[in-house]
């Protein structure tokens, strides 16, 4: 084994290097992730190389593109490496921890978590939940998350999940909007264009009024102007002061529409089965504190999906 192991010794660390900038494919994110300078994940590279009497990597100027040994090579740390964090993982004794890290988007955690977050703690014996929330979920480090209410699972394709929201959007309005328009009930495309309130999806591919109208099969407005929101929050509030009408998402809006805050202007439409899905690292304790809250949001999935405004 020694006389196996001998020639890569010396360079472990510079191997490790490899497979995320391989990863990447960008001297810059690979440095930035590793806590590194870029200079010194490029000492590794070039380390690498020179033991190797070979290129791993094709440059044109700042960018770099890895040869077909650099990805034999990243590929094969990251089985080692990732067979080696499962067995050490195996092996170790469980931590006990007294919190969970949650991530989910501002509009999920003001509409949907907020009224059950004292259910959840105290599902939870107490113990602390922190939340992080952004609508920008792709760009944080899932890695330092027990779990994240997501609208797109394929970012992390090692880690389970299931589904939360069934997807259905219909349009919503306050009970004054509807008593200054009352002819939107029959005819909401005849509701003047700058009234109609939009959310900027951004990437999510959730469902705008273009998509809205054309599924319920119904002559859009022209749409040249009109009000943008990139918080969901912020949106629903402008509905519930009268000034628009908006497209409400169950589970987002259940509760508005429960107290007659909001109205129903239209037919529920669907361009996919799931809006949101909870994705998490692996339970490895049935008992511990992140099977004990999936577990809280699989009940509560149950008692949502059933119930549609």
């Amino acid at each position: 084994m020694v006389r196996l192991i001998r020639p890569i010794a010396g360079s472990l660390n510079s191997l490790l290097v490899l497979e995320v900038v391989v990863r990447h494919a960008n001297l810059t994110r690979a440095a930035e992730e590793l806590g590194l300078s870029q200079p010194a994940v490029s000492r590794h590279i070039a380390t690498l190389e020179d033991r190797l009497g070979q290129a791993l990597f094709k440059r044109n100027n700042n960018q770099i593109s890895p040869l077909p040994g650099a990805v034999q090579l990243a590929n094969a740390v990251a089985l080692g490496f990732g067979h080696l964090d499962q067995v050490w993982s195996d092996i170790s004794a469980p931590l006990e921890r007294h919190e969970v890290t949650l991530a989910c988007t501002y509009g999920f955690a003001d509409q949907w978590l907020m009224p059950r977050f004292s259910a959840l703690t105290d599902y939870l014996g107490g113990n602390r939940v922190r939340v992080v929330t952004t609508d920008q979920l792709g760009d944080i480090d899932h890695s330092r998350l027990d779990a994240a209410v997501v609208w797109d699972t394929t970012g992390l394709p090692d880690r389970p999940y299931f589904p939360l929201i069934r997807s259905e959007v219909f349009p919503i309005c306050s009970p004054d909007f509807l008593s200054s328009f009352p002819a939107a009930v029959d005819h909401i495309q005849n509701v003047p264009q700058e009234m109609f309130l939009h959310f900027d999806v951004g990437e999510s591919g959730f469902m705008t009024w273009q998509k809205w109208f054309a599924l319920a099969k119904l002559p859009p407005p022209v749409f040249t102007y009109g009000t943008c929101f990139d918080a969901y929050p912020f949106l629903l509030q402008s509905v519930l002061q009268g000034r628009g009408i908006g497209l409400g998402w169950h589970g987002l809006v259940d509760q508005a529409l429960e107290s007659g805050q909001i109205l129903r202007l239209g037919p529920a439409q669907s361009d996919r089965e799931v809006s949101y899905y909870v994705q998490h690292r692996p339970v490895r304790n049935s008992n511990g504190l992140l099977a004990r809250m999936l577990l809280w949001f699989k009940r509560a999935a149950e008692i949502s999906n059933q119930t549609v405004p």
